[in-house]
């Protein structure tokens, strides 16, 4: 590395333009292909990177095998090896100085299908995100997997990101290609946040019982695999097995059957969760 390299690097503007008035050679590149502009890229010096402009550094200088993060052309289209680009770091990093000047540059911002939306999403850079969609990004493009903004935004618990993808009446019931959803990766970081899966309202409802009561069998599923009681009931008497049946949902009733749960339990009106199928018509 050369001054104007390591002052690049260090994001010192005065020092930089200083370099350059005592004639040290600011299109120096490294063996490896990297000059002071993609060091500037790289930490979001956006200053030093507009500096380098207007001196006519050649924004298309590519470093050689593609490997370090802004060691690539500036042309942000450009893509290394694994596909990232300039543009795609930039959201990915939470640069939002970096990110508007490329769109002034007309960038694409969609790379394959893990497009630099996603990455912003799942990053939490609220304000990237917020970006990205006045320039019209499709907020439900999905990875080759399924996997879509929204949920990514979910299993990392940017509640931000949540909430401005609801605004954007993006569809939270989408599924990955192996069935899981956005409620699903939601419940799991919950879970290893260490929240307590039997915890009950005022009434005695729990988490067990809703999941049961509403058919989402993999919540089901994942709470049995972290041994939550499938018997406790609410206040009024009635358990989780009696709300799958009252609701018709014969997937959740031969779960909970095949986890030994006691069809005979009543509820404090005396009923069963026979009798509380039929009163709904579930024969």
């Amino acid at each position: 590395s050369n001054a104007v390299m390591i002052a690049s690097y260090d994001g010192s503007y005065k020092a930089v333009d200083l370099l350059i008035s005592k004639g040290v050679d600011y299109k120096y590149q490294r063996e490896d292909g990297a000059n002071a502009l993609m060091v500037a890229c790289q930490n979001g010096y956006t200053q030093i990177v507009e500096l380098l402009l207007n001196k006519q550094v050649d924004p298309n200088v590519q470093e050689k095998d593609g490997v370090n993060a802004f060691m690539l052309a500036f042309d942000p289209n450009v893509q290394r090896n694994d596909k990232a680009n300039a543009f795609t770091l930039a959201c990915q990093n939470g640069r939002t100085k970096v990110v508007e000047l490329l769109l002034k540059n007309q960038v694409n911002p969609n790379v394959d299908g893990w497009n630099t939306f996603m990455l912003a999403c799942k990053n939490g850079h609220t304000e990237i995100a917020e970006l990205l969609l006045k320039e019209h990004v499709d907020p439900n493009v999905q990875e080759k997997n399924g996997v879509n903004a929204f949920m990514l935004a979910s299993a990392t618990g940017h509640t931000q990101i949540i909430e401005l993808l609801l605004r954007e009446q993006v569809d939270p019931n989408i599924q990955e290609k192996n069935g899981v959803n956005s409620f699903m990766l939601a419940f799991e970081l919950l879970l290893k946040e260490q929240i307590d899966p039997n915890v009950q309202t005022k009434d005695g409802v729990n988490a067990f019982m809703l999941s049961c009561a509403n058919c989402h069998i993999q919540i089901v599923e994942l709470l049995l695999k972290e041994r939550v009681n499938p018997n406790v009931q609410a206040s009024d008497g009635v358990n989780a097995f009696m709300l799958a049946c009252q609701n018709g949902h014969t997937q959740i009733v031969e779960l909970l059957l095949k986890e030994q749960v006691d069809p005979n339990v009543q509820n404090k009106q005396g009923h069963t969760d026979l009798i509380a199928a039929s009163c709904k018509g579930h024969s």
